[in-house]
């Protein structure tokens, strides 16, 4: 299968009702499971567009246990990390972005969205490639959990090895795990 035609299928699914509230429970059980040990994680949280989940309206409640940063886009096609604060700005492709300072920082945990994953447990995107390119040249482990309205997964490996492995896949309806995809 081609992931351009994949993509093309995936936007084509229903995405009237994002289970917000669900995913947000989610996030919450698989972090209090993961054992980090540090006081107040790093969380790297996406500002949603119009078919995404919305958990950054959680993020009063979030910023309460994380330092809360977002994506920043760069000339080079990756992304910076910069801590969330409004206003937000909307910039390229109608992506909202924190007018905060770009920081160098360590993430914890990352918030993905994604179209769905295939076989190999990798991100399908939206097809620019930012957060692959950002998080291939992260070399320290974090916790990389990717958030999508529709259960798709491919059991085909369709993504390069340049694509992002998450460890969770998050539906409104399921929580999937790598190790359990095998």
């Amino acid at each position: 299968m081609d992931k351009k035609l994949i993509r093309e299928k995936f936007h084509k699914q229903n995405y009237k009702f994002c289970k917000n509230f669900n995913a947000y429970k989610s996030v919450l059980k698989i972090i209090n499971g993961a054992n980090l040990t540090k006081k107040k994680l790093n969380l790297l949280l996406y500002i949603p567009k119009e078919k995404e989940i919305n958990l950054h309206k959680y993020r009063r409640f979030l910023a309460k246990k994380f330092n809360l940063y977002t994506t920043k886009m760069l000339d080079n096609n990756s992304l910076a990390f910069t801590k969330l604060r409004l206003p937000l700005e909307i910039k390229k492709y109608k992506i909202k972005e924190s007018v905060s300072k770009i920081e160098n920082v360590k993430i914890d945990i990352a918030l993905i969205p994604c179209l769905g994953i295939d076989g190999d447990f990798r991100r399908i995107g939206f097809g620019k490639g930012y957060y692959d390119r950002t998080f291939f040249g992260i070399d320290y482990d974090l916790l990389i959990i990717f958030i999508q309205n529709n259960d798709l997964i491919l059991k085909e490996k369709i993504c390069s090895k340049l694509d992002i492995r998450g460890d969770f896949y998050i539906t409104p309806k399921k929580i999937y795990k790598r190790k359990e995809l095998k």
